[in-house]
């Protein structure tokens, strides 16, 4: 019995830990944690989606033009596959998407702000999200230690 329940753990701790993808999001037993790219007009985002077992979850994302806007909401599927999110700024300014799951860790959207266009995607790497972001003309994300941004194409 004792040998059955520490066998048990061990696979759950070897799971758990094969449940993460290249760009860092990770997959627990009740949560999944996303890494977070947003383009609201032509201004790049940077943050963190929490998704949780009913299908709903959080998002933290931060400006990274302007280090003091930050935008938080909230998503849900509403298909296998499918969903909606909105976001708030702290500057006024709201956004509402569609996104689509690219896999359990990972997928993209697009909407409205009322800032203009805004796209967003999740769990993915910046050289993976720039075919999925709507980027500003003639820019392209950039990460370097420690930061991600736009920068002339």
């Amino acid at each position: 019995m004792k040998r059955s329940a520490i066998a048990a753990a061990l696979s759950s701790a070897v799971l758990l830990q094969g449940c993460t993808n290249p760009s860092g999001a990770s997959m627990g037993l009740f949560s999944a944690t996303a890494p977070v790219l947003a383009v609201l007009a032509d201004d790049l985002f940077t943050g963190t989606a929490v998704g949780y077992a009913d299908r709903t979850g959080t998002i933290d994302i931060k400006s990274t033009v302007t280090p003091d806007l930050r935008c938080v909401g909230s998503f849900r599927y509403t298909g296998s596959s499918t969903g909606v999110a909105q976001v708030k700024c702290n500057d006024g300014a709201e956004a509402s998407l569609n996104f689509n799951s690219l896999s359990l860790l990972s997928g993209y959207g697009v909407g409205k702000s009322t800032r203009g266009p805004a796209s967003f995607t999740y769990g993915l790497t910046p050289e993976e999200a720039s075919q999925y972001l709507g980027l500003p003309k003639g820019k392209k994300i950039q990460k370097t230690e420690g930061s991600t941004r736009l920068v002339d194409a």
